[in-house]
């Protein structure tokens, strides 16, 4: 199954290959809430916000992250964007 599932997924080798966010290859593969950068073995969940008011984008999260309140904390980071939890949207300008 893709990950655009919204379901949990391991990561993989392949997964850490792959050029997220414009980056080189498993760059910017972290979670959006926490920064952490992941793993081979991590579990990963991709959530679908777009529709949703007040957030941005559509976040990778980490299990740590992760819970029935994922979408509260990413509205919130996206409002306070200019933070250093919000490393993906100054990554052009460090």
């Amino acid at each position: 199954m893709p990950f655009t599932d919204c379901k949990p997924f391991i990561a993989t080798e392949k997964h850490l290959q792959t050029n997220w966010l414009c980056g080189k290859r498993g760059e910017y593969f972290r979670c959006f809430i926490c920064g952490h950068k992941f793993h081979v073995g991590d579990t990963v969940r991709w959530q679908y916000t777009n529709n949703i008011s007040g957030a941005s984008g559509n976040p990778l999260v980490c299990s740590n992250c992760d819970g029935p309140d994922v979408i509260d904390k990413w509205k919130e980071l996206c409002s306070l964007w200019k933070s250093d939890k919000m490393w993906f949207f100054r990554r052009h300008i460090e």
